[in-house]
């Protein structure tokens, strides 16, 4: 698995880290987001998603949730992530057991600032698709070549007149 960011989503004090999740969404667009959950439930990330994911098209590469428990895929995504933001010791010690350097691994504290400038860069990114602008034809003069002269044709052909 190639993703671009993982993220561990942990509780504090209580409450979900909305404002990151969002981000996190939002910067799949660029590639692959895992999300290491660590003690939260995927119900609750639809929950904070499911609005979001209709604004964006279906075709971008999106979010993986994993389990923080699932060490084999943790593994994995942190070993192939071009970023790692950790919100705990835990996921600190987990990503030094699978052989990650300390100071790779950021706080989840500089993920949004982060993901949020990646996120207004890769809508200018010259590899993503353009919107296609609408075809202009430029007027130019006739100079009074064209002739669009009206005959009356109901005389040529009479069964064709209208009745």
């Amino acid at each position: 698995m190639q993703a671009r960011s993982v993220i561990e989503i942990a509780e504090s004090g209580g409450r979900l880290p909305t404002e990151l999740i969002v981000v996190g969404y939002w910067a799949s667009q660029a590639g692959v987001v895992v999300f290491v959950l660590n003690g939260v439930a995927p119900q609750a990330i639809n929950l904070v998603l499911d609005p979001i994911v209709t604004t964006l098209p279906l075709s971008i590469p999106g979010v993986l949730y994993v389990s923080i428990n699932d060490k084999a895929r943790v593994c994995e995504a942190v070993r192939c992530a071009d970023e790692i933001y950790a919100a705990t010791r835990t996921f600190r010690r987990l990503t030094a057991l699978y052989g990650i350097s300390p100071r790779l691994v950021r706080s989840v504290v500089t993920a949004i600032p982060s993901l949020e400038s990646r996120t207004l860069l890769s809508e200018k990114d010259a590899r993503a698709p353009k919107p296609a602008g609408p075809h202009v034809v430029m007027p130019f003069p006739a100079m009074n070549r064209v002739r669009w002269g009206a005959t009356d044709t109901t005389t040529k052909h009479p069964a064709k007149a209208a009745v």
